[in-house]
């Protein structure tokens, strides 16, 4: 397959209606990162208002205005709905200019998109307008920056994520701490019944009848009784 690189050449081309470059006009980069347009229109809108802005540039190639010079486009729901693979009811509650319920109009409301009139029940003419460039937003017309809500956003998002991983990482840690604490009460329980299983069987050792100890009583001593015999007396013959 052969590559196609982005050259400064193929820039160059991508307003020439003459050169097979599949490209007219980008859609303006502060519709969906400046700070008036950013949060304002929903991902849908924005898609919305890129196809009608490069279908605008086609028309301005071509040379469709009005008698002042404007350059409007003719453009059916259903077309809308096929390139960008969404459903008609959504094309039509961004394109009515009411919305649904007073949803849906910020098209309108921000000043991007206009009602030229309605060719028929499906098809509609609009002006498609150029956005506004204020504020911080006007470095969008010679510079594709960065602004400081998307900066502050970004880093906000990624000190959530190393506090989210951190603290998953702990939760790990715990859960692993936990489960370790289970294996090793279950290891010394299996141990221990295998050690009280293995162990021979002694009779029930009988127990020594205890006594009440007595006080020692001294025994009485024997008395000596001394006899006197008297004295025989000898006959002599």
């Amino acid at each position: 397959m052969k590559k196609q690189y982005i050259t400064k050449g193929y820039i160059k081309d991508l307003t020439s209606k003459e050169k097979a470059t599949g490209v007219y006009f980008n859609t303006p980069k502060v519709i969906y990162k400046g700070e008036k347009y950013r949060k304002a229109l929903s991902l849908t809108q924005k898609a919305i208002y890129q196809e009608l802005w490069d279908i605008s540039m086609k028309a301005a190639h071509k040379g469709q205005v009005d008698e002042k010079g404007r350059v409007y486009i003719e453009v059916a729901d259903s077309f809308i709905a096929r390139a960008l693979d969404i459903s008609e009811g959504t094309v039509k509650f961004n394109l009515n200019g009411k919305g649904k319920n007073g949803k849906y109009t910020e098209l309108f409301d921000l000043g991007l998109i206009t009602i030229k009139k309605r060719v028929e029940k499906e098809t509609s003419e609009y002006y498609v307008m150029a956005p506004v460039y204020e504020g911080v937003d006007k470095a969008f017309l010679t510079n594709d920056i960065t602004t400081p809500s998307i900066q502050e956003e970004a880093s906000a998002k990624r000190n959530k994520s190393a506090t989210s991983k951190r603290e998953q990482n702990n939760e790990q840690l715990e859960e692993r701490r936990k489960s370790d604490t289970v294996k090793d009460t279950a290891h010394y329980e299996v141990m221990e019944r295998e050690f009280n299983d293995n162990m021979p069987d002694f009779d029930e050792p009988v127990k020594a009848e205890v006594t009440t100890e007595r006080p020692f009583i001294e025994p009485p001593q024997s008395k000596i009784i001394q006899v006197k015999v008297a004295k025989r007396k000898s006959r002599i013959s």
